[in-house]
This record gives C-alpha cells, sequence and structure tokens, in this order.
C-alpha cells in the first residue's frame, strides 16, 4: 500500500511539475537536482546531488515531505559547489558522514543550530573553507570533521559542544585562533595535531585549560588583554617587542584574539618598527598611553 502511495505522488508531481525522476529503484526521486527518498517516518532523506547550481539551498521541503536528513557521501568531493545554505531546511537534523568531503571550492560555512548531529569528515579535505561558524545545537564535534582544511582561519564554536573528536582540526596551518567554551570537557589530544600556528583561547579553571596543558597545546587564558600584550600572556614586558622582531625573520608568530592583533599599537594596519619603538618607549616609561 505505502508503495502504491508513493507511486501515485511521483506521478502527480510529474504531472504538476514536469522536473521529477524517478530511478529503477521507485523510492529514490530526484527534484530539483536533489536524489532523494522518503523514510518510514514520512521524512525527506538526500542522497545525491546534480550539480545544476554551485550555489547550493537545501529546500525545507521535496514532495511535501520535509527535509531532516542529508546522508553520507551526498556531495562528496563535488568541485563545482562556491556555498551551501542550510537557512532554509528548518527541520534539518543530520549532516551525514564525509557529506561534503572534498568540496574545495566551498570558502564559508555556517551550521544553523537545527542542526544537531554531523557525522565523521563531514567538511575533510575542503581546501578553499575559511569560516565556519556553528551554532548552538551540536554537542559533538566528531573526528575529522575538518580535518585537512588547509585554509581554514576562523571557528566559531558554540557553548552546546560538550567534545572535539580526533584530528577534528589537524592539518589546518592557518588556523591561529581558537575559542572554546567552558561546556567542552573533552579534547582529543590529536584534535589539533599540526596546527603549528594555533593558540586556543579559553577560561581559567576550565576542562579546556587542563586539557591543553596536559597535553602541551598551545593555549591563552582569555582575559582583558592589553595593547602590547604581543604574545598574549597577560604581561607588558620586552619579551612583546621581540617577538614582533622575531616574527619577521619568520622565528615567532604574532598571535591574534577575536580578530584582533595586539602588536598594532598604533593602530595603522602594519605591524612594524614603529610598534617596537613605542613599546619600548612605554616599558621605559617615556610615554604613558599608546
Amino acid at each position: 500500500m505505502k508503495s502504491l502511495v508513493k507511486i501515485i505522488c511521483v506521478a502527480l508531481a510529474v504531472l504538476i511539475m514536469g522536473s521529477v525522476t524517478v530511478f529503477a529503484d521507485d523510492s529514490y526521486v530526484t527534484l530539483y537536482g536533489f536524489t532523494f527518498d522518503i523514510n518510514s517516518n514520512g521524512e525527506a532523506v538526500i542522497h545525491d546531488y546534480d550539480d545544476r547550481s554551485g550555489d547550493v539551498v537545501i529546500p525545507e521541503k521535496l514532495l511535501e515531505a520535509y527535509v531532516t536528513e542529508i546522508d553520507d557521501y551526498t556531495f562528496f568531493n563535488d568541485k563545482s559547489i562556491n556555498s551551501v545554505s542550510f537557512e532554509n531546511a528548518s527541520h534539518l537534523k543530520k549532516i551525514g558522514a564525509n557529506a561534503f568531503n572534498g568540496c574545495d571550492n566551498l570558502k564559508n560555512l555556517n551550521i544553523p543550530s537545527f542542526v544537531t548531529n554531523i557525522g565523521f569528515g563531514a567538511f575533510q579535505n575542503c581546501s578553499s573553507l575559511e569560516n565556519v561558524t556553528i551554532e548552538n545545537g551540536i554537542t559533538s564535534l566528531p573526528k575529522q570533521l575538518f580535518y585537512n582544511c588547509e585554509s581554514l582561519k576562523s571557528v566559531v564554536i558554540p557553548e552546546s559542544v560538550e567534545s572535539i573528536g580526533n584530528v577534528a582540526f589537524a592539518n589546518c596551518p592557518n588556523l591561529r585562533e581558537i575559542e572554546i567554551p567552558d561546556s567542552v570537557t573533552s579534547i582529543d589530544k590529536n584534535s589539533f595535531k599540526n596546527c603549528a600556528n594555533l593558540i586556543i583561547f579559553c577560561n581559567e579553571d576550565s576542562a579546556a585549560a587542563d586539557i591543553a596543558e596536559e597535553n602541551g597545546m598551545n593555549y591563552r587564558v582569555i582575559k582583558d588583554f592589553e595593547l602590547g600584550d604581543v604574545n598574549l600572556d597577560g604581561k607588558f614586558n620586552i619579551r612583546d617587542a621581540t617577538n614582533i622582531q622575531l616574527s619577521k625573520v619568520g622565528k615567532a608568530v604574532i598571535p591574534v584574539y577575536q580578530g584582533k592583533n595586539y602588536a598594532d599599537v598604533n593602530r595603522d594596519g602594519v605591524v612594524n618598527v614603529r610598534d617596537v619603538t613605542l613599546i619600548q618607549m612605554k616599558i621605559a616609561k617615556i610615554i604613558r598611553e599608546f
């Protein structure tokens, strides 16, 4: 009886829209470029995409069924995708394992709060991905989630997250800062492997601080950093001026926090010898303020 109803629904869609393809397995249908089926709960699960647009918008419904899941490997290695939006799919709960693995042209990503489950490696090997915002909803960042995303610069982790899995952010050399909320109580020791320039920012006495300390991760305790505190260690001294000089010969990396460079004391957008001189002058009390 269910199969008959499904066939009738598909036939009606063909008459009305004229853009539906039925596969040999009559439970799989392609509509608007999305290949999907309707599960036993009456929900649409997307399994494939035909690359008709580089700007992918996940729909709220397909054949009047709410889209609740993107299956494993749905967009795997799809080089044509420039952007993906989940905002319309307000019933979407799950993004499957490796769903966007290898989508090399994807640059920005926002995962809405209604998504509560992401499979392992869902966005790994996205070589152009730069900015990621994850809204409250996800409780676990699974293993290999952003593994080998070599252009990744910025990630916002919400307070709903409780764990960060094995090599979740490994091999992300351009990731320089990440703030980990107190809600995170589990971080795999290899979560940030080969992220040479990364500084983890977290609150004092947090689980993240303890885990970072135990595993030799580079971290800073969040505080009101002072302009001129170049290495963000909570102190203002000659080491700050020295760090700028070392950075010019590739022997130090100047950290940033929330996108702000505390080494740029004259606020001209460039860190150079003028900033070093001003820091030295303040240390010597020749000037009081920058």
